[in-house]
């Protein structure tokens, strides 16, 4: 804002000092004009004769010299109108500019106030609904992971498969109601011999069983068999 209007007064003073040159040109014309009418006026003293009656050269060289001087005024004084109307066309169209300029600036504060009052208004459902979540987290009560770490997808309320009853991998048997192909997202290292370790990309068999933690899965590779967590995991049937 500071910016505009410095470059606003800038402008406006460049087109008033354009004016006040323009006046001043044009006055100095007309004294020239008017000095060369006044030169041209003949002696009387010394032209005319004793009984004060002008000769008929010195009235006609008059008379010439006043119609010359009267055509370069009245083409001075077109020309400083022209300029003049000119000149009140520039500083209309500063104005127009200014105030086009103020509206714009209204409108943009205007629909900036708005847009962040929208903001802080979905800001505060949002807070009130995470507020009211019953399982919400403490992100205080646990160490901060990158984003781009795999690991921090595994759900921090979830039991290490070593905090829980060690399965029989050997003795699970996928389940009657069948199983699910998945797609693994990333590489994953198994922590013990009941899980299984995955490789990026790569398509294995998963399904679950009765009494296993929701956030687990058990994995299947050809004749290799162990847990996997469901984070890791894309199902794809």
């Amino acid at each position: 804002m500071k910016a505009f209007r410095r470059e606003f007064i800038a402008n406006f003073f460049s087109y008033l000092k354009y004016l006040l040159l323009v006046i001043v040109f044009w006055q100095e014309v007309c004294i020239k004009v008017c000095s060369s009418l006044f030169q041209a006026v003949p002696d009387f003293q010394e032209t005319r004769p004793r009984n004060y009656v002008l000769s008929a050269s010195a009235s006609a060289l008059w008379n010439e010299e006043l119609d010359k001087a009267e055509h370069e005024l009245r083409v001075a004084q077109t020309e400083f109108d022209g300029q003049a109307e000119v000149t009140r066309l520039l500083l209309e169209g500063i104005s127009n500019t200014h105030v086009n300029h103020l509206r714009c600036l209204c409108e943009f504060v205007e629909a900036q106030a708005m847009y962040y009052s929208q903001c802080h208004k979905y800001m505060l459902e949002l807070q009130s609904e995470l507020g009211r979540c019953p399982d919400s987290l403490d992100v205080n009560s646990h160490p901060a992971r990158s984003p781009t770490d795999p690991s921090a997808f595994l759900p921090l309320n979830s039991a290490s498969p070593l905090e829980t009853d060690a399965l029989q991998i050997e003795e699970v048997q996928p389940p009657a109601s069948g199983t699910r192909k998945a797609k693994v997202l990333y590489d994953y290292d198994a922590a013990d011999s009941s899980e299984l370790s995955l490789w990026a990309d790569e398509l294995i068999t998963v399904y679950t069983v009765p009494g296993m933690d929701s956030d687990w899965l058990i994995g299947e590779r050809g004749n290799q068999k162990g847990k996997v967590p469901v984070t890791y995991l894309e199902l794809l049937s």
